[in-house]
C-alpha cells in the first residue's frame, strides 16, 4: 500500500475531506501525516484529533528554502512517504522536494487552470465577472499552479455570488472529488 503526506497552511477542509475518507477505509491508504507550515493553523487540530502525526516546520527557521525543505524530506523519507498532497499549503515547492517526488506532489487549487493561477483566483474569477469557476487537481511543478492537469471540474458562478459562498461551493466540490483522484492516481487508474 502507500503512505501520504499531507501539506497543509490553513483550516485544513481539504485535509479533513481526506481523513474522512481513509477513516471509512475508501482512500486506500496504510499512513496518512501531517506537515503545516503555520503554528496555530486549525489543520494541526484535525491532525490531533485523529490521532495523525503533525510535524511543524516554520521557513522563518531556516537559512535558506532549501534547508527548509531538506528538513521536510528527512522527514518524508524516514516516514516513508509515497506522495506528497498540499491541502491549502501556501509556501511554493522548489526544486529541493520536486526533484525526489517528481509527479508525486498534488495539489489542488480553486480555479479552472491555466486561468487565475495564484492566492486570489476566487477573486479573480468574481472580478473577470465570468460564469464558470472550479478547481483543478494536478501535479506540482516549479512553477506556480503550472503543472500537468490531472482533473477539473466545473462550479457555476452565480450574480450574486460573493467570495464565501463560490469558496464555499467550490470546496464541496473538492471534498467529494480531491480523494478520490488521489486514490485514483496512487493506484494508477485510468482518470
Amino acid at each position: 500500500m502507500t503512505n501520504i503526506a499531507i501539506m497543509a497552511s490553513g483550516n485544513g477542509s481539504n485535509f479533513q475531506a481526506i481523513i474522512d475518507a481513509y477513516n471509512e477505509k475508501k482512500l486506500e491508504v496504510d499512513k496518512i501525516i501531517l506537515i503545516t507550515n503555520k503554528k496555530n493553523c486549525f489543520a494541526i487540530k484535525r491532525a490531533q484529533q485523529n490521532n495523525i502525526k503533525n510535524y511543524n516546520f516554520f521557513l522563518k527557521d531556516y537559512p535558506s528554502k532549501e534547508e527548509y525543505e531538506k528538513d521536510i524530506l528527512k522527514v518524508l523519507k524516514e516516514e516513508n512517504i509515497d506522495y506528497v498532497i498540499l491541502a491549502g499549503y501556501m509556501t511554493m515547492i522548489s526544486n529541493t522536494l520536486l526533484s525526489h517526488y517528481e509527479r508525486k506532489i498534488i495539489n489542488t487549487h480553486p480555479s479552472l487552470l491555466p486561468s487565475f493561477k495564484g492566492k486570489d483566483a476566487i477573486q479573480d474569477a468574481l472580478d473577470y465577472k465570468v460564469y464558470l469557476a472550479g478547481f483543478t487537481i494536478h501535479y506540482v511543478n516549479i512553477e506556480m499552479d503550472a503543472g500537468e492537469i490531472i482533473f477539473q471540474k466545473e462550479v457555476r458562478v452565480y450574480k450574486d455570488d460573493t467570495h464565501d459562498t463560490l469558496q464555499k461551493r467550490i470546496q464541496e466540490q473538492e471534498h467529494i472529488y480531491y480523494w478520490q483522484i488521489i486514490n485514483k492516481v496512487i493506484k494508477g487508474e485510468k482518470i
